[in-house]
Parts: C-alpha cells; structure tokens; sequence
C-alpha cells in the first residue's frame, strides 16, 4: 500500500471511529438507517486495501453523510471528498481543488524517485502547516 493510501485509509477508520460515536441512536434516522451506515464505514476499512471497490462505496458513505446527516458532515476530514471523488468533488472548492491537485502531482513525483515520501507532509506543506 502506497504512502497515500495508508493516509487515506487512517482518514476512513477516523470516519468510521467517528460515525461509532454519533451514529447510533441518530435522532434524525431509523435504528436500520443508522446501522446501515455503520456497516458500510465498517466494509469501506475492511476492504479497502482488498480491491477497488472501496472507491464507489466511499462515495456513496460520503454524499450519505452529506445529504442525510448533516450535524457530521464538519467532522469529517475534506481530503476525502477528494479521494473519493465523483460527486465527492462538488462539495470542494475551486481552491481546493487546485491545491489536492498539486498534492497529487507532487507526490506521484516524489515518490517516483523516493519510495519513502510521506504523502502526509507534502499535503500539509500545500495547506500551509509547515
């Protein structure tokens, strides 16, 4: 697994640690809603570094937190609206978008000539946390 998949695969288990908290007993939703999407955050870690899959489940888990509870949605970490993306990418800006963009393109860079750069540092020297 890539740099950039292990830091995308600790976004989706803070989702899912997150989602353990607020989403039984959700208020706004049946019990059957609220497990529903409990398991899918649970298949999403599990299968993630299984196949390809994990791609179309994170987007439909995303724009679910998105349009359905939306108390959660300010909890959750942006970079994975650009991981999952599809419609995922809607809800980003055109800044942003820019920046995950350059991300993107200095790791694939960096990484062809060291196996070893942290996918982690180079988004938080675009996002300015260095």
């Amino acid at each position: 697994m890539t740099k950039r998949n292990e830091y995308y695969l600790q976004l989706c288990s803070e989702l899912h640690a997150l989602g353990s908290k607020i989403i039984p007993g959700h208020p706004a939703h049946s019990e059957a809603s609220n497990t529903e999407l409990l398991d899918k955050l649970a298949k999403l870690e599990a299968d993630f570094a299984k196949s390809d899959d994990y791609i179309n489940l994170g987007q439909d888990i995303i724009t679910h937190i998105i349009s359905h509870y939306p108390d959660i949605t300010p909890h959750m970490h942006r970079d994975l609206l650009w991981f999952f993306g599809g419609d995922c990418l809607h809800y980003l800006g055109d800044d942003e978008l820019a920046r995950y963009q350059n991300i993107e393109e200095l790791y694939y860079e960096q990484s062809a000539e060291d196996s070893n750069t942290s996918y982690r540092n180079i988004r938080a020297q675009q996002f300015g946390m260095h």
